[in-house]
C-alpha cells in the first residue's frame, strides 16, 4: 500500500474518532443534565419526606395529649 493511500485511510480515522468523540461529548453532557435534574428532585423528595415526617410526629403527638385528655376526663366522671 502506498503513502498517499495510507494517508488517507489515517485521515478516515481520524475524522470517525473525532466524530464519535463529538458525539460521546454530547451524549456525556445530555447524562449530566439528567443527573442533575434527578439530584433536584431527589433533594425535593427528601424535604417532602421530612416535612411530612416531622406532620407525622406532630399529630401523633396531639393524639396522646388528646388520649391522656380523655383519660383524664373518664377519671372525672
Amino acid at each position: 500500500m502506498d503513502d498517499n493511500k495510507v494517508a488517507v485511510l489515517l485521515e478516515d480515522l481520524r475524522a470517525q474518532f473525532q466524530t464519535f468523540g463529538e458525539g460521546l461529548q454530547l451524549l456525556t453532557d445530555k447524562v449530566d443534565r439528567v443527573e442533575q435534574k434527578l439530584d433536584t428532585h431527589i433533594e425535593q423528595n427528601q424535604r417532602e419526606f421530612d416535612q411530612t415526617c416531622q406532620e407525622h410526629q406532630q399529630l401523633m403527638q396531639m393524639i396522646k395529649e388528646l388520649d391522656t385528655e380523655v383519660v383524664k376526663l373518664k377519671r372525672v366522671k
